[in-house]
């Protein structure tokens, strides 16, 4: 758990699924903050929310939500940008 945070990550964003992590990564990298702290304060498992941020599993709508909160941003801005990172991704998948 204990560790530098890196700035930045690179994160695909060919699905929606995977431009959403993406974006919930970078708002934690904005905090320097871990993926452990993030779960810790949503109340997941770090292995559930390292998979939300790669795009390997779909969180629900109170998850979501929460992690929104933590952010101090709303989930319509979490969203927005995400659907905006995937329309713009250069490997999107046809």
């Amino acid at each position: 758990m204990a560790g530098r945070v890196p700035k930045r990550l690179k994160r695909s964003c060919d699905t929606p699924a995977k431009a959403l992590g993406a974006v919930i990564t970078g708002l934690r990298l904005a905090k320097g903050w871990s993926y452990h702290k993030v779960a810790a304060d949503v109340d997941c498992d770090s292995s559930y929310m390292n998979a939300i941020e790669h795009g390997r599993q779909n969180p629900t709508f109170s998850l979501l939500k929460a992690i929104a909160d933590v952010h101090k941003t709303k989930l319509s801005l979490i969203f927005a940008r995400a659907e905006r990172l995937h329309v713009n991704c250069p490997k999107k998948k046809a």
